[in-house]
């Protein structure tokens, strides 16, 4: 870690000089641009040829301050056991670290086969030693080996890289941005090269006799909408254009329902299961609050779910018994699914994911086709889950010839067969992980090995709570089960469900990070 400060620190000093007087001297000739870029090209090579100096000392000649050399000595030796004044051998990940930063600060360096524009520089170079924002929860990580001057250094580098990127093209930009990426790979690949007993990414470090297992809950946990919205929309504009048929006929037939009548029944089914869902989780929330998670306390969350398990099913029922479906289009189904918006990174990790020997499954109360249409792209391998249709002629005749899992309990039964069946089919265990975001995947999230909720659900943390389920930023969790595996040395680090622990993420991303690590696709520069 001090080596790659250390050479950050060189080329931050090294554009120092051309980046303020640029920034001061904006209106001047591109000419003395170039000049001053010249003189940090010049101060780079005079460093290179002192190369031979030992590590230590180079630190203590960039230091402006002497207490920052001997907190860093004093640190080095008292926390880390180490011998400050002996010289080592570079680490060859920050050696390439290193390389890149000189590189892009001398301009030699370039972006697509288009070479770099020298006055540009300064607000490259100062990309890639520029940190991404204070207040993520690594910061406290990094405040364990942090210092006021280096937090200053940072604040007076972020300053100059806004008032040099003002100036910039969309083109230029968009250079900043691939350097920046390239400079977090390179940062990425010093600490994989760690000889550590990692727990992960989660993928990677399977056991050989694991196979690991992905449930997703679809609605609101892949989309930012639900599918019965939808489905309502599409039974909505049917019906508009029936009216419109229907015009100066006569329209008393007993088989239409006027596009009015059926938005007011959909109205009222969307009050009514409203009313009921919020009953039931009051009803829960009267029950006495544990204190931790045990396998009672379990056998109390089930039930109390009974209730609320039996509305929620009643619920979907009643959207098929109404017939407010009836009339649908398959083409129309497919088009709005291939139209549907998913979370930002959820595709991404997806298509990834596909790629690799994972079952993967997507749980979905409502249309089949729907959610497959939503996933379509590749990704037609997938398990999905959910009610298939009966269509005569490409219309849905309002039957379900197979129903999903319609509540809690139904779900969980889903979840078990098909973690059984697959354990039955390849003879391996299972590493399960389900994704969901609402409190009909409660029961899913507390049984599988690694529960994540996606999003902030208030009634699905609210009823954890109550039964003693820890919610845990997944950052924080993993760092906690880091330093337990280190200390213990225990080869199984996912202890399995029912450990009453569920851990959030607020963006697929961190999924992607926790679960795949890099992108197995270099996309770099």
């Amino acid at each position: 870690m001090a080596l790659l400060q250390e050479s950050s620190k060189q080329v931050v000093e090294i554009n120092i000089t051309s980046t303020s007087k640029q920034v001061e001297e904006s209106s001047e000739s591109s000419k003395e641009v170039v000049e001053i870029n010249s003189m940090s090209t010049s101060k780079q090579a005079e460093e290179s040829s002192e190369s031979k100096i030992s590590i230590s000392e180079r630190l203590w000649k960039n230091c402006e301050n002497e207490a920052l050399y001997f907190w860093h000595n004093s640190f080095v030796e008292q926390k880390l056991g180490l011998d400050p004044t002996k010289d080592t051998i570079l680490h060859t990940a920050t050696g390439k670290y290193e390389e890149f930063l000189l590189a892009t600060a001398s301009g030699d360096i370039q972006v697509h086969e288009i070479p770099i524009h020298q006055s540009k520089i300064p607000a490259y170079t100062l990309e890639l030693g520029t940190p991404d924002g204070s207040s993520h929860p690594r910061s406290k990580w990094i405040k364990e080996y942090t210092y006021e001057n280096f937090k200053i250094s940072f604040l007076h580098a972020e300053v100059l890289l806004d008032k040099l990127c003002n100036s910039l093209a969309q083109e230029e930009i968009e250079v900043v941005e691939r350097l920046y990426r390239r400079a977090m790979r390179l940062k990425m690949d010093f600490f994989y090269s760690q000889q550590s007993a990692l727990i992960i990414p989660v993928y990677t470090k399977l056991d050989p006799k694991e196979r690991l297992m992905l449930f997703a809950d679809f609605d609101f946990t892949c989309t930012d909408l639900g599918s019965l919205g939808i489905l309502e929309n599409i039974a909505i504009v049917t019906a508009q254009k029936a009216d419109q048929l229907l015009q100066g006929q006569d329209r008393d037939k007993p088989s239409h329902i006027t596009s009015t009548d059926l938005k007011n029944t959909w109205e009222l089914l969307s009050q009514q299961s409203t009313f009921e869902y919020d009953n039931c989780i009051k009803k829960i929330m009267l029950g006495e609050k544990a204190l931790s998670f045990n396998y009672d306390v379990l056998q109390s969350l089930h039930s109390a779910l009974v209730e609320f398990s039996s509305s929620e099913g009643q619920a979907v029922s009643r959207i098929f018994d109404f017939g407010v479906l009836k009339g649908i289009s398959l083409e129309d189904i497919k088009q709005a699914g291939k139209h549907m918006i998913l979370k930002n990174g959820c595709m991404n990790f997806f298509k990834k994911v596909n790629k690799l020997e994972v079952s993967v499954n997507i749980m979905s109360c409502w249309s089949e086709e729907l959610t497959r249409s939503a996933l379509s792209g590749g990704l037609d391998t997938f398990g999905v889950d959910g009610n298939a249709f009966r269509y005569a002629d490409g219309i849905f005749t309002g039957e379900v010839t197979r129903q999903a899992h319609q509540s809690v309990k139904a779900k969980r039964k889903c979840f078990q067969d098909m973690v059984q069946e697959k354990e039955n089919e390849h003879g391996l265990n299972s590493l399960t992980v389900f994704i969901g975001t609402s409190v009909g995947d409660l029961l899913c999230l507390l049984e599988a090995d690694i529960g994540i909720v996606i999003g902030s659900n208030r009634h699905l943390i609210e009823v954890g709570k109550h039964f003693g389920v820890r919610f845990v930023p997944l950052l924080d969790g993993v760092v906690d089960k880091q330093k337990k595996h280190s200390d213990s040395g225990n080869p199984i680090v996912w202890m399995g469900g029912l450990s009453g622990i569920l851990y959030t993420v607020s963006c697929w991303t961190e999924i992607h990070a926790f679960i795949l690590g890099r992108d197995l696709e270099d996309d770099e520069l």
